[in-house]
């Protein structure tokens, strides 16, 4: 049994005319009776009764009840072929996406997210928050499909591959009780006497080291403690143990008592989206497809 012998018995039943039939599927008559004798055959079930010159055709009291039974199977079939093949070619699924934990969504971001759902509806996004290397473990291991992060995490990642979206800027966070607060034009060397509170080198090698590099370009050696992770970043933050460099949208910024400072000798930082080039989700391209008409 094939798709074929279940399109030409299907037509053939529904119009009992094995001429009309064959005209519909685009096949010759004698083909379309070739297949249904097949059936016939491996089910053991008369299903037509004929005249002798192929008229007023009937259906068996066995095959209607083979055709009704086998014709709310196909309806079945095609619809499950049907989000199948939305599925093969990214326009249905499921979508999981990383995005910092203590960073507000950018509104680029959303931007992406609204032109996405409007293009591909049946795309579930699953949004996840989470740390620097908890999302890039989920890429790794292929739990997270893409994760925005910072281009300096990954860049010497081989295994990746990574769009460059959009540039942060970025800034140093301090209390309101800090000396230079209020202060305006300030550089890093300002802030050579404080403690910076660093990324651990276990959850971002490349931010750790980035610290300490451009406070020597700036004329000094920094004193800083190291953050397990940029929650812990955070809470040292507020509970005023130190200043910390940030992007311009960590939620930190937005609190009260932390003030965000834009420095004369800090850079930008290019954040990218990146996903496992193994992995296979078709909905990947698709997310892509819809930054790159949009850039």
């Amino acid at each position: 049994m094939n798709t074929m012998q279940i399109r030409c018995f299907l037509a053939a039943a529904g119009c009992l005319n094995f001429t009309q039939a064959a005209a519909e599927l685009f096949i010759s008559q004698p083909a379309l009776s070739h297949n249904i004798s097949l059936l016939e055959q491996e089910w053991g079930i008369e299903l037509f009764v004929r005249s002798n010159k192929r008229k007023d055709t009937y259906l068996t009291q066995a095959g209607e009840v083979m055709y009704e039974g086998i014709k709310e199977l196909w309806e079945q079939y095609e619809n499950i072929l049907q989000k199948a093949a939305k599925i093969h070619e990214g326009k249905a699924g499921t979508l999981r996406i990383g995005l910092f934990g203590t960073n507000r969504m950018d509104e680029r971001i959303i931007s992406m997210f609204d032109r996405f759902q409007e293009r591909f509806p049946e795309v579930e996004l699953s949004l996840l928050r989470g740390g620097n290397s908890e999302l890039l473990k989920g890429v790794s291991n292929n739990t997270i499909d893409i994760a925005f992060a910072l281009k300096i995490d990954v860049e010497d990642k081989k295994w990746l591959a990574y769009r460059e979206i959009f540039s942060l800027e970025t800034v140093l966070l301090l209390t309101e009780k800090h000396p230079l607060s209020k202060r305006e034009d300030l550089s890093l060397l300002d802030f050579k006497d404080d403690t910076f509170i660093n990324i651990s080198s276990k959850e971002s090698p490349a931010i750790n080291s980035l610290l300490k590099i451009e406070c020597e370009k700036a004329g000094f050696t920094p004193k800083y403690i190291e953050a397990s992770d940029i929650y812990s970043q955070i809470l040292y933050l507020e509970a005023g143990k130190g200043v910390a460099i940030s992007s311009v949208n960590n939620l930190a910024a937005y609190n009260n008592r932390i003030k965000a400072k834009v420095l004369r000798d800090l850079k930008p930082l290019e954040t990218v989206m990146v996903w496992n080039q193994t992995n296979r989700n078709p909905c990947i391209s698709s997310f892509v497809s819809v930054y790159e008409s949009i850039e």
